[in-house]
C-alpha cells in the first residue's frame, strides 16, 4: 500500500487480501483437497497425510511466488511448485497425489472465496457499527427539526434523526443482501481441467461436499469457472453499499461547511496548515476518498464477466486482481463514517436557525392546505407564493403575511381561528411530527430485523 493510499484508510486495512493471506488460503486449498479425497477414498491416506505435512511446513516468498506466477500465467501452478520441491525431499508418497483431479483456477477461487469470506465479515462488522451509530443519533434527534434540501436547495422541514434513520436502514439493507448472497457465492471452486470434474468422476460430489466442510464454505454443486453470475451479485451489493456510504459521506459533508454548520466531527487538533480556524471533516473526507472508485470497480468487474469457453484468457484474471480492491475501498469507507458517527456533533439551534432565516416560506404547503377551504386551492398556492416573495424580502414571517393578506381581503375583519391555524402550520415542532413519526417506523423496523438477527445467531 502507498503512502498516499495510507493515510485514508484505517489502521487494520492491511487485514483484507494480503500476500500472505493468500498464500496461506492456497496451500490451505491443497491441504483440505487432498485430505477431503482421501476421506472419500479417492486418493492414499499416506498421500494425503505427505500432502498436509507439505502444506503446513513449506514456506513461500511472495515475491517469488509472483515471478514463478508472472513466467507461467498461473499463480495457481506457481503455488504449487514449492510444495512438490518439498514433496520430492521429505515424502515422495504425496507427490503424484497432489492436486489430483484440480485445476489453477480451483485453487486461486477457493483461495478467493476464503479471503472474500474474511472480507465480509469485517465489512459486517464496520457496517454494523457505524448503523449502530446511526441508530443512536436517531433515537436522540428523531424530532430535532432541520431543513431538508431539494436540488440542494431549501425544502421542508425535515428532522435529522429521520435522515439517519434512513441511512441506518440502508446499510441494514445491505448487511442482509451481503449475508444471503455470501450463502450463494462462498463457494468452493472443484471443476477440474474443463469444469466437468472428469478425474474425480462419480467421487467429484462427495469430495466437494468433504472440501467444503473443511473450509467453511459451500457446495453449490458444480463449476463457475466461467459463470460468474452468484460471485459478482456479491461483489454488486459490495458496491451498491459504497454507494449508501458515499451518501452518507456527501450529506455529513456538505453540513458540516461553515456556511452551514450543522454538523462536526469530533475536534482533532489543528487540520491545516495555513488555516488553523478550520473544522476539516476528515472522516467524510476519507470515506468520499474511498468510494470515488468504487463504480469504476464495479464496471471493471462486470466487464471481465465475458470468459471465454471454460477459461477466461485475461477477463477472470483481471477479476480477481480487482475484487479485493472493491472490498478493501468499501471496508475503509464504512470505517471512517463509523469513526465520524462516534464523535459526531449535531448543532440543533444551528438547524433552527437556518429554518427560521427563511421566514416560514418552507411551511408553504401546509399554510396553502390552511387558506384552500377558504379560497379554493388554486387561489391559496397563489397567495402563498405571493406572500412568499415578501416575507424573504421584508424579514416578515409568512404566516402572519398571510392572516393580514385575508384580513384585507375580508375587509378588515379578523378571524381567530384561521390565525391560529396559520400559526400552527408554521410551528416547526408541528412541521417536523411526520419526519419524527418516520424515524419511529424505521426503527421499530431496524430494531425488529436486529432481534432476529441477535435470536438467530443465538437460539
Amino acid at each position: 500500500m502507498s503512502l498516499m493510499h495510507a493515510y485514508l484508510r484505517p489502521q487494520d486495512a492491511d487485514t483484507l487480501f494480503t500476500d500472505g493471506q493468500w498464500i496461506e488460503a492456497m496451500l490451505r486449498f491443497e491441504s483440505a483437497l487432498a485430505q477431503s479425497q482421501a476421506e472419500c477414498g479417492v486418493i492414499p491416506e499416506a498421500a494425503a497425510e505427505a500432502i498436509a505435512a507439505a502444506c503446513a511446513a513449506v514456506r513461500i516468498d511472495p515475491a517469488a511466488l509472483a515471478a514463478r506466477a508472472h513466467c507461467s500465467g498461473a499463480m495457481g501452478m506457481a503455488i504449487l511448485q514449492p510444495v512438490q520441491q518439498w514433496l520430492r525431499s521429505h515424502r515422495p508418497e504425496g507427490l503424484d497425489w497432489l492436486h489430483w483431479g484440480s485445476t489453477t483456477q480451483d485453487v486461486v477461487d477457493t483461495a478467493h472465496a476464503l479471503l472474500t469470506r474474511q472480507a465480509l465479515q469485517s465489512l459486517l462488522a464496520e457496517l454494523q457499527g457505524l448503523q449502530q451509530g446511526l441508530v443512536a443519533l436517531a433515537e436522540r434527534h428523531a424530532a430535532t427539526p432541520m431543513l431538508a434540501r431539494s436540488l440542494m436547495q431549501p425544502a421542508q422541514v425535515t428532522s435529522f434523526g429521520f435522515k439517519c434513520a434512513q441511512s441506518a436502514a440502508a446499510l441494514q439493507r445491505s448487511r442482509a443482501q451481503l449475508q444471503a448472497l455470501a450463502a450463494q457465492a462462498l463457494c468452493v471452486q472443484l471443476g477440474g481441467a474443463v469444469g466437468n470434474r472428469a478425474t474425480l468422476g462419480a467421487a467429484a460430489a462427495a469430495v466437494e461436499q468433504a472440501l467444503a466442510r473443511r473450509l467453511g464454505l459451500q457446495a453449490c454443486g458444480y463449476s463457475w469457472h466461467t459463470q460468474r453470475d452468484a460471485w459478482l451479485r456479491l461483489a454488486m451489493e459490495v458496491a451498491v453499499c459504497g454507494g449508501s456510504l458515499a451518501k452518507l459521506a456527501k450529506d455529513w459533508s456538505l453540513m458540516s461547511q461553515y456556511e452551514v454548520g450543522e454538523l462536526h466531527e469530533a475536534p482533532r487538533g489543528s487540520t491545516s496548515s495555513a488555516m488553523p480556524h478550520k473544522r476539516n471533516p476528515v472522516h467524510c473526507m476519507q470515506a468520499v476518498a474511498q468510494t470515488q472508485p468504487v463504480p469504476q470497480l464495479a464496471a471493471t468487474l462486470l466487464a471481465c464477466m465475458d470468459q471465454a469457453h471454460e477459461r477466461g484468457l485475461g477477463e477472470w484474471q483481471a477479476e480477481v486482481a480487482h475484487a479485493a480492491t472493491l472490498w478493501r475501498h468499501v471496508h475503509a469507507a464504512a470505517a471512517a463514517l463509523r469513526s465520524a458517527a462516534q464523535g459526531l456533533q449535531v448543532d440543533s439551534a444551528r438547524m433552527q436557525q437556518h429554518i427560521d432565516g427563511l421566514q416560514g416560506v418552507v411551511y408553504s404547503e401546509a399554510l396553502a392546505q390552511v387558506l384552500a377551504p377558504v379560497l379554493g386551492k388554486p387561489a391559496a398556492q397563489a397567495a402563498v407564493a405571493e406572500c412568499a416573495a415578501q416575507a424573504l424580502s421584508q424579514a416578515e414571517p409568512l404566516h402572519l403575511l398571510l392572516g393580514r393578506w385575508q384580513q384585507q381581503q375580508q375587509h378588515g375583519t379578523f378571524d381567530p381561528q384561521l390565525s391560529r391555524a396559520l400559526a400552527a402550520a408554521a410551528d416547526p415542532q408541528q412541521a417536523v411530527q411526520a419526519s419524527a413519526q418516520g424515524c419511529r417506523d424505521l426503527l421499530a423496523m431496524i430494531h425488529t430485523t436486529t432481534d432476529k438477527e441477535a435470536a438467530h445467531a443465538h437460539p
